[in-house]
């Protein structure tokens, strides 16, 4: 019996048109431009196509993942995958998102997108969204993108170029799956459920974040009243400056204000470790959580998840700590 995958289109560059008249890219319901293009498409698997929203992925935020994952609830039953089409720029950031809101699927959920449309000549999209499709007829069960022959786990993948077909990486875990002539899913780099599916929805974005560079000052970090956490984007493997001290003074305000503070690196590859330099072990002594070897997408929406989740500081603490979905890998000399 032929699979059955749910694709969800949600916009991005995808799914657009270019009108003749003026040469722009506008929004497409892609449903047709899917049996025109990849009319064979249906020899891989019965699509069910939805439409939730069509918009540019920069304004996709948290109702729109709740709607995702909405959908994604109604057909788990009734479906052996599901394909998101989705615009590059944020795809990561959703990908993430859905990872933390899904527990133990039972099924993929695939994320895919294209730098040029499906309606270009020369465009990655018809091979990304047959692979996507194919991929999502196996035995995953995780959030996962896929991007130009590789398959990578959502919460760690980054986009990473601009203007070329080879724009995602997974910079601290390696591919779940590799496309060539054959399909080779990597199993031992899958992960495996633990319990029943079920879908968690909240999120809190009253984070502040603040990457550092040569020369900032803690006083120019201002932030709201109702901000509950802050993320430091430091240096390297967690260091920050700390001969001028007034980002310590600043992270010592937030402290007594209640704030809870968090650390990660503009350094995408390996695992940090703050405590090596003297400004990361000052962050340390103060028991700054850091992220670990998290993308900043994965980080970024774990923490706002985790707000949406908790009001105990504890609970947050413990829980940042945790992989909730394969996101981090835990080492257990981390201080």
């Amino acid at each position: 019996m032929k699979k059955k995958v749910l694709l969800i289109h949600t916009g991005g560059t995808i799914g657009m048109v270019r009108d003749e008249n003026h040469g722009v890219l506008k929004p497409d319901s892609l449903y047709e431009s899917i049996h025109q293009m990849i009319p064979r498409l249906s020899d891989i698997a019965d699509i069910n196509v939805e439409i939730p929203f069509l918009c540019d992925s920069s304004d996709i935020g948290i109702s729109h993942w709740q709607q995702i994952a909405a959908l994604i609830g109604e057909a788990i039953n009734t479906v052996d995958g599901v394909v998101i089409t989705h615009g590059t720029d944020t795809m990561a950031y959703t990908a993430s998102a859905l990872s933390y809101m899904l527990s133990n699927l039972p099924i993929p959920v695939i994320l895919t997108g294209a730098q040029k449309p499906l309606s270009d000549l020369r465009s990655d999209a018809r091979a990304n969204l047959i692979n996507a499709v194919e991929l999502a007829t196996s035995a995953i069960h995780e959030v996962a993108v896929f991007f130009d022959a590789k398959l990578m786990r959502g919460n760690r993948s980054t986009k990473t170029h601009i203007n070329h077909f080879d724009a995602f990486n997974s910079p601290n875990y390696p591919l779940l799956a590799k496309v060539g002539i054959d399909v080779e899913i990597y199993h031992r780099n899958l992960l495996n459920r633990s319990g029943m599916f079920h879908i968690f929805t909240r999120f809190d974005h009253n984070l502040a974040i603040f990457r550092l560079f040569p020369a900032c000052h803690g006083q120019s970090m201002i932030v709201p009243p109702e901000t509950r956490a802050v993320l430091l984007v430091g240096y390297g493997a967690g260091n920050i400056p700390c001969k001028e001290d007034s980002i310590i003074r600043q992270v010592d305000i937030w402290q007594k204000e209640g704030k809870l503070i968090f650390l990660s690196s503009e350094t995408p590859g390996g695992h940090l470790s703050p405590q090596l330099y003297e400004g990361g072990a000052l962050l340390n002594s103060r028991g700054i959580l850091h992220s670990g070897d998290m993308t900043h997408e994965a980080t970024v929406i774990k923490l706002m998840f985790l707000l949406g989740h908790h009001q105990n500081p504890d609970d947050i603490r413990h829980n940042f700590e945790t992989s909730l979905a394969g996101e981090v890998t835990l080492r257990v000399n981390d201080p």
